[in-house]
């Protein structure tokens, strides 16, 4: 079985690799394509490790001062919720509750993708503050371009988990009981945690929206395939 090292850096190289390019379909290939080498990896992870035990679930705390601290949990739990997961967002910083090497997993994809979403939005701002001939309400255009771009990431992901898993299964019955047992530990974990409301941001500006989700979803890697 794949080193969790050698899957992290992979990622980080696939993820590098899309974020330089400036080919059509290059970034929505590559989170494809690193979200699947995860998938695979955490199922044949806990294949190998037999049963799954919520006494091994941690939480680990990401400091995300200054602004847009609830747009950066909001694109965590994008990632996390598909990768066994779970996310709670404070006042300045992010917890993440799951399997050690889920997290930092899940932290591999974050990490590129948090850099990327912030900068197309400082980018993409700037340019329709430019060609705009009224007024931009930057504060609404923001947080629904940063919607945009979750939600987008959040699809991807969702259907790339789906299809992996679906995939697996065709060569092992313990596929589906692997993910169950893995989401349930998760859960009751997370239930047991003390959680204070948090707030909803919603999408005003259709353009803000669909410009984050542009974004989101910019690349081909086919070019330059690094292989699984």
């Amino acid at each position: 079985m794949t080193n969790i090292d050698d899957v992290i850096e992979k990622v980080r190289q696939i993820l590098l690799v899309a974020s330089r390019s400036d080919k059509p379909g290059e970034i929505d290939a590559a989170q494809r394509m690193a979200q699947k080498l995860i998938t695979k990896y955490q199922i044949e992870e806990a294949q190998l490790n037999g049963r799954v035990k919520s006494d091994d679930i941690i939480g680990v705390r990401i400091d995300a001062p200054g602004a847009f601290t609830m747009e950066k949990s909001i694109l965590l739990n994008s990632i996390a919720k598909h990768n066994f997961c779970k996310v709670l967002r404070g006042a300045d910083y992010i917890m993440i509750y799951g399997y050690t090497s889920d997290i930092d997993l899940c932290l591999s994809i974050y990490n590129s993708l948090v850099v990327h979403m912030v900068t197309e939005m400082q980018n993409k701002l700037v340019k329709v503050k430019e060609e705009s001939k009224g007024k931009v309400h930057s504060k609404a255009w923001t947080a629904s371009f940063f919607s945009g771009y979750c939600v987008t990431i959040d699809h991807r992901l969702r259907e790339v988990k789906a299809t992996t898993i679906n995939d697996m299964a065709q060569s092992s019955n313990s596929v589906a009981l692997v993910v169950k047992d893995k989401q349930h530990a998760v859960e009751e974990h997370f239930q047991n945690i003390n959680k204070a409301k948090s707030s909803k941001r919603t999408a005003s500006s259709p353009t803000g929206y669909f410009a984050g989700s542009d974004s989101a979803k910019t690349a081909d890697l086919q070019h330059k395939r690094i292989k699984e």
